[in-house]
């Protein structure tokens, strides 16, 4: 994300450097195609905003995963022949794609955005057992009433909320 060290103290992270950098992406999805690559698929946390601009800059990407601003976009968009994918936030989906790639092109594709519905899931008995044991020392600070609001409170992405106006 490259709002990083806007958003959070920079003592969290002083070995690291964010930023935008598609001349370096261009360089590396250059090399990809000249080794010969069938796909270059693209795992991103920029957010959905950001991947559109870099999927429009950055030739040669089939296929931007797209993560941070919890957007679940029910079909591909489509950047040119940039396939961007958001797929939301919270184990709320889950993406499926189907890619139909013949001599380094991609001819066609599949996607499914597919629901998760946790309230008919059986929980891991294991991971919920690890799950409360974690939470247990902190159950009652969880739980404190701080406070009440007569409007909806929402927090989409760190610069997109009530909570940032």
């Amino acid at each position: 994300f490259p709002y990083t060290p806007v958003a959070n103290p920079k003592w969290m992270f002083p070995e690291y450097s964010f930023g935008i950098r598609e001349e370096r992406m261009q360089q590396v999805v250059d090399e990809l195609r000249a080794e010969g690559v069938d796909l270059v698929v693209v795992l991103s946390h920029n957010g959905f905003d950001v991947d559109k601009k870099m999927g429009g800059r950055v030739k040669g990407i089939d296929v931007i995963l797209s993560r941070h601003s919890h957007d679940a976009v029910p079909e591909p968009v489509l950047i040119g022949e940039t396939m961007l994918i958001a797929t939301g936030s919270n184990g709320k989906f889950v993406s499926r794609v189907d890619l139909d790639v013949r001599d380094g092109k991609m001819m066609g594709f599949r996607h499914k955005l597919i629901p998760i519905f946790s309230d008919v899931i059986t929980p891991d008995a294991d991971m919920a057992a690890l799950i409360d044991a974690e939470r247990a020392p902190f159950k009652a600070q969880l739980e404190e009433k701080i406070g009440t609001t007569e409007s909806l409170l929402y927090r989409r992405e760190n610069f997109a909320g009530t909570w940032d106006q």
